[in-house]
C-alpha cells in the first residue's frame, strides 16, 4: 500500500459513500491506497458532524487575500519603476493592514513580475579625487 497520509476532498465523499454503502474501512483505504487512520478519522467526523471537510493545515496563516495579490500585482504594473518597499506602502494605505516589502516581492514574483531594485550608482568623473 502506498504511504498516503492525506486524501483529495473528492475522495473524502467517496470514501464516507462507500462505508455508507456498506463497505469496511479497511477495504476503502485500500481502494484509496491510503492508511486505514485516515479513513477511520474521516468516518468518525462524518458521524459526529455529517459534514466532510479537510482538516486545517498547519502552517503560518496568508498575510493577503487572493484580491489584494492581484491589487499588489496591479499597483506595481501602474508604478514600474517603484521598489517593492514603495508598493508595499502604496498598497498598505489601500487596504489598511501592513505588508511587508518581502511579501510584496513574493506575491510579484508568483504572478511572473518582478520590482525594481534601488541601485546606489557611483557617480564617474574623468578626474578622480587625489588622482592626477
Amino acid at each position: 500500500m502506498a504511504s498516503r497520509r492525506r486524501m483529495e476532498d473528492s475522495g473524502n465523499r467517496g470514501a464516507v459513500g462507500r462505508i455508507e454503502a456498506g463497505q469496511s474501512i479497511t477495504d476503502v483505504a485500500l481502494f484509496f491506497r491510503v492508511h486505514h487512520p485516515v479513513i477511520s478519522r474521516l468516518w468518525k467526523q462524518f458521524q459526529t458532524s455529517q459534514t466532510v471537510v479537510r482538516r486545517p493545515v498547519a502552517g503560518r496563516p496568508r498575510v493577503t487575500t487572493p484580491a489584494e495579490d492581484r491589487y499588489i500585482a496591479v499597483v506595481a504594473k501602474r508604478n514600474r519603476r517603484s521598489t517593492s518597499t514603495r508598493v508595499a506602502s502604496m498598497v498598505a494605505a489601500a487596504i489598511g493592514t501592513t505588508i511587508s516589502a518581502t511579501t510584496v516581492r513574493r506575491r510579484l514574483h508568483m504572478n511572473g513580475l518582478y520590482a525594481r531594485v534601488p541601485r546606489v550608482c557611483v557617480p564617474l568623473s574623468s578626474n578622480p579625487e587625489g588622482h592626477d
